[in-house]
């Protein structure tokens, strides 16, 4: 026997979760883990339970139920929501009444619905008419789906070997949810006063109140699939307001293979909302400013560097994110420099920050003197110029990249060589308004 939506909606009420608490683990790449504890009252026996307290980005394979000899005999995810073309759609086959915007009334089985025309079996004559779905003023059903569904649910046939009340652990995986992380500094050329801001956006189809949050840094490999489309959301912005006492802060862990950031106060999230949280407080982190030239590129890049460690002022594991760089102006007006990125970063490692291309450094590079040695190697000359139309001394490290087989024979200017990335750099200190060049020789041998 079927059941009807009033009486699916009974059951429901009669089993409504009780003392519900959540739990958010947010990773990168679209991914969250969602725990939930609550209480249902139960007959002994089978019972239809509808929940829907989940999100419209649920992956139902991933749910897990557990609860004091609770057991889930049946789970089917209902995702085909309310809305006209899914209820019609239902409704194939029965009893419609169709009026017309001149008020004709039309009485029947409805056929077919596809979003430009209604086809109805007319009720005496059994003549099918089409009529076009501009033309319908309303429709009336004779009674509700049973199957009509207004939030994403997961129905499930529950068995329960005694009467009474049962804790229910349940968790499952979702997308919907994102975060990354801002690192705002304010260089002095001498320190970075920096802070950092956690964003988390909110796009799996349900809010979430007083949740305990853990963020999860890293690259956790997934099996990838394809999703439908989703709903379009409009972004709405929420800065997080403080609770009287201390701000909330996120304690930091090493967790398996990858950093987790725990909040030590619940947080809740609107649905479609873009929060932002403290990572760290603020910290002032010892740096220095050097220039770059890259052979073959197409400037000389602005840099700031540190390295993450305890005795510069940092020492912590950073999220990947964006490092955005503000400097004071003569005026003392704080003023936006450049911003570049960073991936997942432990301790000791250094950090470099591309603020952009220095305005009177001027680089260019060309090959010259390109020949054959032997069947297995050749030779290249690399010529550099470098121009300072400054009016201070500047230092620039000319950075070229050697392939697997390469190596510098010849050289008007000391170098260092990098055997980890493979890389040679010629520094070169240039005095106001100055230029200068040099070469060096590449062999390539396979």
């Amino acid at each position: 026997m079927k059941l009807s939506f009033i009486t699916l909606l009974v059951l429901a009420l009669s089993v409504l979760p009780l003392m519900a608490e959540d739990w958010i683990t947010i990773y990168n790449d679209d991914l969250s883990l969602i725990r939930s504890n609550f209480e249902l009252e139960l007959d002994q026996g089978k019972t239809r339970y509808n929940f829907d307290d989940i999100t419209s980005r649920i992956m139902p394979a991933s749910v897990i139920v557990k609860g004091g000899g609770l057991r889930v005999a049946e789970q089917n995810y209902e995702y085909d929501l309310a809305g006209k073309a899914q209820i019609m759609a239902k409704y194939l086959d029965q009893e419609v009444l169709a009026v017309t915007k001149d008020q004709s009334k039309l009485r029947g089985i409805l056929k077919f619905y596809d979003f430009n025309s209604i086809g109805i079996l007319e009720s005496g004559t059994q003549r099918l008419l089409v009529i076009s779905d501009s033309e319908v003023q309303w429709i009336q059903l004779a009674s509700m789906p049973s199957n009509f569904y207004t939030k994403p649910t997961l129905a499930w046939s529950l068995i329960a070997p005694k009467k009474g009340k049962y804790p229910v652990s349940m968790s499952y995986l979702s997308g919907g949810f994102s975060w990354d992380v801002t690192y705002n500094a304010v260089w002095d050329e001498q320190k970075l006063n920096l802070n950092s801001w956690v964003t988390i956006n909110n796009r799996s189809g349900k809010a979430f109140e007083n949740v305990n949050l853990k963020l999860i840094a890293g690259d956790v490999n997934q099996v990838r699939q394809k999703f439908g489309g989703y709903g379009r959301y409009e972004m709405s912005e929420d800065a997080v307001s403080m609770a009287a006492g201390s701000p909330p802060s996120f304690e930091e862990q090493a967790f398996h293979d990858f950093h987790m950031y725990t909040l030590d106060q619940k947080v809740s999230f609107a649905n479609n909302q873009t929060k932002q949280l403290e990572l760290y407080p603020p910290q002032d982190v010892t740096a220095s400013s050097v220039y770059e030239f890259y052979t073959f590129g197409s400037g000389v890049n602005s840099v700031i560097k540190f390295t993450n460690t305890a005795d510069q002022g940092l020492g912590k594991p950073l999220p990947k994110g964006t490092f955005k760089i503000y400097k004071a102006d003569k005026d003392g007006n704080m003023e936006f420099i450049g911003e570049d990125s960073i991936n997942h970063t432990g301790r000791n490692e250094e950090i470099k920050i591309n603020t952009g291309k220095a305005f009177d450094l001027v680089a260019s590079s060309s090959v010259r003197n390109q020949k054959t040695i032997s069947r297995n190697s050749s030779e290249r000359e690399i010529h550099v110029n470098l121009k300072n139309n400054s009016d201070a001394n500047k230092s620039i490290n000319v950075i070229h990249q050697l392939s697997g087989t390469a190596r510098i024979v010849e050289s008007e200017r000391r170098y260092g060589l990098d055997t980890v990335k493979n890389t040679v750099t010629f520094t070169v200190d240039l005095a106001p308004n100055s230029e200068y060049s040099f070469f060096f020789r590449e062999r390539n041998e396979w």
